[in-house]
């Protein structure tokens, strides 16, 4: 099992701290997992077993718990006076009225309170002092990891190149590995995870009249991942297909697609105003393996493109679509006071190609680095400044 160690970390900075730790992100991307490495974590540090009170109201074990009087008594009956104890509930959304109990919990001073699930505003609606975790699925370097202690021998020898080639193609969600690499198995289980999250990560919390518009909006925002999408783009996309949809509806799908971590909304820059623009976001997906089971092309530029605005994202970095007169720079990303101007092209051999990624740089007057990462094994610095960074190297280390 691999640790993960990042989101191990930012629970153990809020341990013992009187905020309620909120787990999420897209459905299969480990938030149990997690919850359950950190509890062996705290049995590890000497804290005895009986004062972690873990409660999955996904499980039917549990379904009595989904009354939020019978939630509050079980956890009750477990507390233990004098000490601090651990309570852990997972899906904590499916019980109606889970934040009152939550909350008279918190407020009882023994209770170090971590709650998990899929949908971000159905786990913190109505919840005060919480501190959001935000998860993503299996980094690269993760990724490989996990293969290096696959049970099949043959999968554990492959080399780095065809790890990130079986990475690109079948995503990031970590019980993709235990398929071995299997794409009829992998679709199959993708697909599975696929309404799940329509149905109960969306209908099951949203009044969605028509599934299958919802259905057509979410595959055409994973299957055109690192474009330019509006609501009205989205409106008029879907009544072209045949779902005549308004405005309105067409933002409400996108926001609830956010909400449990399918997709992220990346904001333009203006990098010669130096300023944020409001008009046509650019949305990328979390997961590549989703996007590409949904389309029978898939092309390995707008996966890189992803993958990159992903580790960009898992590193912390704020990010940015930059716009440049009538060009653009594909993430303009800043931290710690740093900022980098990136392209990501998966090939630039072809001079046309090479070109017109570094066109835009030189249209930036500002000394900001300046970073184009590319599949091509070239690394080094041009003579105009410009850097050229290997994907893997990038994706392996997140480092710019």
């Amino acid at each position: 099992m691999i640790g993960r160690i990042q989101y191990l970390k930012e629970l153990a900075r809020y341990m013992d701290k009187r905020v309620i730790k909120v787990v999420t992100g897209i459905r299969g991307c480990g938030k149990t997992t997690v919850l359950e490495q950190f509890q062996k974590a705290l049995i590890q540090k000497g804290i005895s077993d009986s004062r972690l009170i873990f409660v999955r109201l996904d499980e039917s074990a549990f379904a009595k718990l989904l009354d939020a009087k019978n939630l509050e008594e079980y956890i009750m009956e477990k507390l233990q006076a004098g000490v601090m104890n651990y309570i852990f509930i997972d899906d904590a959304y499916r019980c109606t009225g889970f934040q009152k109990v939550i909350l008279s919990l918190l407020a009882k001073g023994n209770a170090d309170i971590y709650i998990a699930g899929s949908n971000r505003n159905a786990l913190t609606e109505g919840l005060a002092d919480y501190q959001v975790i935000p998860m993503l699925p299996f980094s690269f370097a993760e990724y490989i990891e996990a293969q290096k202690q696959s049970m099949l021998k043959a999968v554990a020898e492959q080399g780095i190149e065809q790890h990130f080639m079986d990475f690109a193609r079948f995503g990031n969600i970590p019980f993709t590995l235990q398929l071995f690499k299997n794409s009829r198995n992998i679709n199959q289980y993708l697909q599975g995870l696929y309404n799940t999250i329509i149905v109960q990560d969306i209908a099951s919390i949203h009044p969605i009249k028509e599934i299958k518009v919802l259905d057509a909006a979410m595959s055409y925002l994973l299957t055109h991942t690192g474009i330019s999408c509006s609501s009205k783009k989205l409106a008029d996309t879907l009544t072209e297909q045949g779902f005549k949809t308004t405005q309105p509806t067409a933002e409400n799908y996108l926001q609830f697609m956010e909400e449990c971590g399918l997709i992220y909304r990346v904001g333009r820059y203006d990098i010669k105003e130096k300023e944020q623009l409001k008009s046509l976001p650019m949305f990328y997906a979390a997961d590549m393996g989703l996007s590409n089971m949904l389309t029978n092309k898939p092309e390995m530029g707008p996966i890189l493109k992803n993958l990159v605005f992903l580790e960009l994202k898992r590193q912390q970095y704020s990010i940015s679509a930059g716009k440049i007169g009538n060009n653009t720079i594909d993430f303009v990303a800043s931290k710690g006071g740093q900022t980098w101007y990136i392209q990501v092209e998966a090939f630039v051999k072809d001079t046309k190609i090479l070109n017109k990624k570094l066109r835009p740089f030189r249209q930036i007057r500002d000394y900001y680095p300046r970073v184009l990462i590319t599949l091509d094994k070239t690394t080094g610095t041009s003579e105009s400044g410009i850097r050229f960074c290997n994907a893997l190297e990038f994706l392996m280390n997140g480092q710019l």
